[in-house]
């Protein structure tokens, strides 16, 4: 797998409980996957939706700040399939 330029894995175990970029899905604090992609924090419930995300970033990054309901979706706009 080629990570994209910019893309930095990071610890999780301080991170704060959020929804996952790519399923949507809510991660606990301290859980899943954290990275930090061009300046910015991103965490994924799994490591499935990092592989997703790598493979196509600006498909999940458009999807997240074009959200009609400030990322209260149940599950991630730009995504047609779960995690769970």
């Amino acid at each position: 797998m080629a990570i994209q330029p910019g893309t930095v894995l990071l610890e999780s175990r301080d991170q704060p409980a959020a929804p996952c970029v790519v399923c949507g899905c809510e991660i606990p604090a301290g859980e899943g996957v954290t990275a930090e992609y061009q300046g910015r924090m991103l965490r994924f419930k799994c490591p499935g939706c990092f592989v997703r995300f790598e493979f196509n970033p600006e498909r999940y990054l458009a999807a997240e700040e074009q959200t009609c309901c400030g990322g209260r979706h149940d599950h991630s706009p730009a995504s047609e399939w779960r995690c769970d």
